[in-house]
């Protein structure tokens, strides 16, 4: 995963960190050395008397002094290289050190020239830079060596000088710098390693909120007091038709609706949310949550798909009407049987009148229609199983039509087709888009045949330019459904034929709406009827369940 990849990243940050704050210890503790060497050069060079630099043997002293400023820059190349390995470096300047010191503490008259106190912080530095024992071993080098120049001084040389009290002293003094320096980095090791760890802990909460909030199936965005979108998710984006993304983007670039909703929620925060009309099948519910407690603080903004809330409520719907209709069908099929079948046989009396027989005629014309109602609304019960498919429309209808002229006897010559781009894809269940797609066609055919030498029926379809989502037209050429009537005409049992159940385009809304697409009647103003079907976008829906 992504995630793990950048957690990685951060373990592999921090444990540079650490190798990068060891070397400019050491470039430090160089400079210090230079620093020492060049002031010790000038001092010995400038100050004559009464300088002690160099008091026994001023020969000595400048050639430790020059031999140690030179590895000291010399060392500069191999610091900043990195190059040999840490610890061999440290090894190596603080033997330069030690030998370098002594031979200045002895060409300026011994222990009591005070030069030995110059070791301190080379010993400091090894003991911060390595480990425990070996940081002891090195003080324990420096002070036998300090001990060695005391015994070469009173026995080689005969100075008659014996200061082993003082030598004893500063290799105490040693002992403790590197014990202290040691144990001072230690604990600093394990503080800065705790709290790597908890820089760790917040870059993986972060990676993991950021990982989670772009994954979320609900829009997430986040704004500041000036309005500027900090943060926006994938679902976002997606549910507001997928502009172009801009730094500090305003939101009212994103929608000018939910910017408006945003105003006002802003002076009302009490008063209902409305529902934002999106370019294709999706609306979108906002909701606003202030960040802090200020009026100009940011804001976060939830936004819901209203398509997926349909779903859900659909699901239900079809539940309780899934009860309805079991009740329906054992109590009022089976008497509506008995009555058709009495019909028949009265029909079949010889002794019937012919008014009587117009009666009985008009008894199984209904008790047909009333059975055909039945079983319209137990096939709405049954949708609540949704198989969605993605498939190419173009070739769908292809085959569609094929079977559909074949069915209904007429000329595939009065069908027009037209799907543009031809590659146009849609997600729908196929025998939920065939169930709607036939009604919508049967009523085309119905109202729309003429004699100006159009087509009886033309279904277009391609992508909107708004949201470049699929949707699909079934376009007839009649006389089109006035104002009032097109108002109703998705309503269950609301009908203008006499023979009809009223329940053809409301299943087919309610097909679409369980399928996430939406069905709308578009009126044409030359005349004719539209019904058109968008189709919820098969890379919205990939993105947004994430498959």
């Amino acid at each position: 995963m992504a995630w793990s990849r950048e957690v990685s990243l951060v373990h592999a940050g921090v444990a540079v960190d650490s190798i990068l704050a060891n070397w400019r210890a050491l470039r430090l503790l160089n400079l210090y050395r230079i620093i020492v060497s060049f002031v010790c050069i000038v001092v010995f060079l400038f100050v004559k008397h009464p300088s002690p630099l160099g008091d026994a043997s001023p020969d000595l002293f400048f050639g430790a002094v020059s031999f140690y400023l030179f590895c000291s820059l010399f060392s500069l190349i191999f610091i900043y290289k990195e190059t040999p390995q840490l610890d061999v470096q440290v090894y190596f300047q603080t033997f330069i050190d030690i030998v370098v010191i002594i031979a200045m503490m002895h060409a300026s008259g011994g222990i009591m020239s005070g030069l030995g106190i110059l070791l301190v912080v080379p010993v400091a530095g090894a003991g911060i830079l390595l480990a425990g024992k070996v940081s002891v071993a090195i003080a324990a080098a420096a002070s036998i060596a300090l001990m060695l120049e005391q015994i070469y001084g009173d026995l080689v040389l005969n100075t008659g000088k014996a200061f082993y009290a003082q030598h004893g002293m500063l290799g105490a003094t040693f002992f403790a710098t590197a014990i202290l320096a040691n144990v001072l980095a230690r604990r600093i090791r394990v503080s800065e390693a705790l709290a790597n760890q908890r820089g760790i802990d917040i870059a993986n909460l972060a990676q993991l909120n950021e990982y989670i909030i772009q994954r979320m199936g609900s829009g997430v965005i986040v704004v500041d007091k000036t309005h500027r979108v900090r943060l926006i998710n994938e679902t976002a984006w997606y549910l507001l038709g997928m502009l172009p993304r801009q730094q500090k983007q305003h939101i009212e670039e994103l929608s000018s609706e939910l910017f408006s909703q945003f105003r006002h929620w802003s002076k009302n925060p009490n008063e209902e949310r409305k529902m934002i009309p999106m370019p294709g099948a999706v609306d979108v519910m906002p909701r606003f949550i202030r960040l802090g407690t200020t009026v100009d603080a940011g804001a976060l903004i939830i936004l819901e798909d209203s398509s997926e809330m349909n779903q859900k409520a659909q699901h239900l719907k079809l539940a309780a009407l899934g009860r309805l209709t079991a009740s329906i069908a054992h109590e009022i099929r089976n008497p509506l049987g008995a009555i058709s079948h009495a019909a028949q046989l009265l029909e079949e009396s010889p002794k019937i009148s012919s008014a009587d027989r117009r009666l009985s005629q008009i008894i199984s014309e209904q008790s047909v229609r009333m059975n055909r109602i039945i079983e319209n609304v137990m096939q709405l019960s049954q949708r609540d199983n949704v198989k969605p498919q993605t498939f190419v429309l173009n070739s769908w209808i292809s085959d569609f039509m094929d079977e559909f002229v074949d069915h209904q006897k007429i000329d595939k010559a009065h069908i027009a087709v037209d799907i543009t781009p031809k590659e146009t894809s849609v997600v729908f269940d196929p025998s939920h888009f065939h169930q709607v797609l036939t009604n919508l066609c049967q009523n085309a055919i119905a109202h729309g045949v003429n004699n100006r030498g159009r087509p009886w029926l033309t279904l277009r379809g391609g992508e909107t330019r708004e949201s470049r989502g699929p949707f699909l037209d079934v376009i007839d050429y009649g006389a089109g459904i006035d104002p009032e009537t097109a108002q109703h005409i998705f309503e269950p049992f609301f009908t203008t034929k006499v023979k009809g159940t009223g329940l053809g385009l409301y299943i087919g809304g309610e097909l679409c709406e369980s399928n996430q697409a939406k069905l709308e009647y578009i009126p044409i103003p030359t005349g004719g009827s539209c019904f058109r079907i968008t189709f919820n976008s098969p890379k919205k829906t990939k993105s947004i369940n994430h498959e």
